[in-house]
């Protein structure tokens, strides 16, 4: 029914415009591949070279073995420790390493005089720097104070 409805007149509000023609986009015409690697054939004497190089890597890293066996079991194994688990310098140390993407985490530190809420700030050799939430807001406490140290959170 759309089709047979034709105007008859003209619209009653005509806005003169440039009759301009239509923009041109610019196509791209042709592309390039880049096509895969070619496998390099290797000579016999190449082949020679490459596999007396791997055996003096692997003859070099026996070597080491052998002079740093203790080095080696002494090393810290990367399991992953419970917070609960670890001694009061560990979570001290857990504290003030942690990355700079993670913002600094509360903890309530248990001492013979009661607890206190803050975050660690540093430490010097057996004194810890504290930000307490309450007053006074810093502190600086001995770690033989400290009883046990509890992760609250952010």
């Amino acid at each position: 029914m759309s089709n047979e409805k034709v105007r008859s007149q003209q619209p009653m509000l005509f806005i003169a415009q440039p009759k301009l023609d239509l923009p041109k986009a610019e196509m791209q015409q042709a592309y390039r591949t880049a096509k895969g690697k070619k496998k390099e054939v290797l000579t016999e004497e190449e082949k020679q070279e490459t596999a007396q190089i791997e055996e003096k890597r692997k003859a070099a890293a026996r070597a080491e073995e052998k002079t740093q066996p203790s080095e080696k079991k002494a090393a810290p194994t990367s399991k992953k420790v419970n917070f609960k688990e670890l001694t009061t310098v560990e979570k001290v140390e857990y504290f003030l390493n942690l990355p700079s993407q993670i913002p600094r985490m509360k903890c309530e530190i248990v001492t013979s005089e009661g607890s206190l809420i803050g975050i660690i700030s540093g430490r010097e050799e057996d004194l810890i720097q504290f930000k307490s939430i309450r007053r006074p807001f810093k502190r600086e406490l001995k770690i033989e104070d400290i009883r046990d140290i509890k992760l609250l959170g952010f």
